[in-house]
């Protein structure tokens, strides 16, 4: 795990900046630190490293950012102006080497244009690319409290130049602003202007990159703290149904050798029992026989580009059918490649055109770097944030949420209105036939995700004829009032970010639980 720390001091020379300064680099151990508006003389820079235990230090052009690091790291400037300062860095640390750029923006529109430009001058071809820094402009109504209404003008040109530069926002845990003017009443005004945008090469370099701001005093700005760290969760992934799978035939052979087996219960669990069986049968055969997505498409290049080498020497007939027979299989992997992305991403506003694995790649890191929760408050206002304590205090959470005594409420039926005739009432309650499960199974969205089995509906459908039985004698079964075993009740709580704060379960990043399409708002 590597943290750094970026954080507008507002004058590094105060005691009371200073000494916190220390503290936070001794506390969260800090590999690096870049402070801007020092507002002390370059020359007393070599004070302060000394001061913070660093080995080395950088200054952009201006005097205005600060940077300090010790010897892991190996770095060199690269750009530099009056508004920034970017920096090559290598380290064991990192799996290759960073462009980490810095920012203290002017508060002008115009002066930033400056900005943009010296930062797409240093915009690496293929390195992972991190800019933090203070950005002096907002992007969304929700960034802002207090002071005029925001106005989409506002943010037009740093959009434009995060489209361009090919980076998004990280994200973020604790408070919603990190600048405040600190005034009283109606004329404070709270701003979100500090942050750290990452690129697509930088999802790669980190299983989870999260940002944290932290108390902003004394300064009017918070600094923020940047982690970069491997996947915290290391347990056992589960089986989730890849719709790609069903691009080969063979595997509706493997689906019914699995599924025609004697299995002895009532239908509910028969079914529960033939898909665990179908679900290990897949997981092996895609092992031994379907393989590796990106594997297939790195071999199927390099195929490719053999016989376009053989093409261009030789000319010939027979190697012109090689290569369109190479070129066929590339375009194969590639096609298997998106979808798989596809499914990941679930960006079903897209529609089929070029190649968007790139893209979909990078919706599913960011969904999962906004997804990851770095730390908690308890019920009784400690925070937590190791992986055991995270998921201890959810369950407990939970559960007291979900379990517990509820009253009858049967002499208060008679005030909810009755919203069906008793003829629909009658036709729900009917027992529906195989061909209506079959058309309801069909109008199900394929790519939506799956439930804790594991199975989407592209694979009720694609096995229908090999499973169609099993599946109407469960329903029959259940129509009929028979108990549901776990298999089939178990549910996911999922968390989905909400502009929100919750009086309980504070989760950072400010989130709402959601289960079986049932809202639930912790603490309310």
């Amino acid at each position: 795990m590597i943290s750094g720390l970026f954080w507008n001091i507002r004058g590094v020379a105060k005691a009371p900046n200073l000494r916190r300064l220390i503290n936070l680099v001794r506390a969260h151990h800090l590999k690096f630190v870049v402070i801007c508006e020092p507002k002390l003389d370059v020359s007393k820079i070599e004070s302060i490293r000394l001061r913070l235990l660093f080995d080395y230090s950088f200054v952009n052009l201006s005097g205005d950012i600060w940077i300090f690091y010790s010897s892991p790291f190996v770095c060199s400037i690269i750009g530099s102006s009056d508004q920034h300062i970017s920096i090559h860095v290598q380290s064991q640390l990192f799996s290759s080497p960073i462009i980490m750029s810095f920012v203290h923006a002017k508060c002008s529109l115009e002066e930033r244009c400056g900005l943009w430009c010296s930062l797409l001058n240093d915009k690496p071809v293929s390195l992972p690319w991190c800019i933090g820094g203070d950005f002096n402009v907002i992007l969304a109504p929700h960034e802002k409290r207090g002071g005029r209404p925001f106005a989409i003008a506002e943010g037009a040109d740093f959009m434009s130049f995060m489209e361009e530069a090919g980076v998004l926002d990280v994200g973020f845990s604790g408070a919603s602003f990190t600048w405040s003017n600190n005034r009283r009443g109606r004329a404070r005004v709270s701003k979100r202007l500090d942050r750290f945008l990452i690129n697509g090469s930088c999802l790669d370099l980190s299983d989870v990159i999260s940002v944290l701001h932290l108390p902003r005093h004394p300064s009017d700005h918070a600094p923020l703290k940047i982690t970069f760290s491997d996947r915290s969760d290391n347990s056992p992934r589960p089986f989730r149904f890849l719709n790609v799978w069903t691009s080969k035939p063979e595997l509706l052979d493997v689906i019914r050798q699995a599924w025609n087996q004697d299995v002895s219960g009532s239908p509910l669990r028969v079914l529960c029992s033939k898909l665990l069986a179908t679900r290990r049968a897949i997981h092996t055969w895609n092992k031994q026989h379907f393989g590796n997505i990106f594997d297939a498409v790195r071999s199927a290049e390099v195929v490719v580009k053999q016989a376009e080498e053989s093409m261009d020497q030789y000319a010939s007939e027979e190697f012109q059918v090689e290569l369109s027979k190479a070129q066929a299989e590339l375009r194969n992997a590639l096609s298997i490649e998106e979808q798989f992305w596809s499914q990941k991403a679930r960006a079903k506003w897209l529609k089929q055109g070029d190649r968007n694995s790139k893209y979909f790649h990078a919706v599913v890191r960011q969904r999962r770097i906004k997804g990851m929760i770095h730390r908690i408050k308890k019920s009784n206002g400690v925070w937590v944030d190791t992986n055991a304590d995270i998921a201890t205090e959810a369950i407990s959470y939970f559960s007291d949420l979900f379990t517990g005594y509820l009253e009858s409420s049967s002499g208060m039926r008679h005030m909810i209105p009755h919203m069906i005739s008793e003829e629909e009432n009658r036709k729900l309650e009917e027992v529906p036939s195989i061909e209506e499960i079959h058309r309801v199974l069909k109008s199900m969205d394929g790519d939506s995700a799956a439930g804790p089995d594991g199975f989407t509906g592209k694979f009720f459908t694609f096995a229908w004829e090999i499973i169609a039985q099993d599946v109407y004698k469960a329903i029959l079964s259940f129509f009929c009032g028979a108990e549901l075993p776990r298999f089939i009740t178990s549910t996911s709580i999922v968390l989905i970010p909400k502009n929100q704060i919750l009086r309980s379960f504070l989760i950072i990043g400010q989130s709402v639980c959601v289960t079986s399409s049932t809202s639930c708002y912790p603490g309310s």
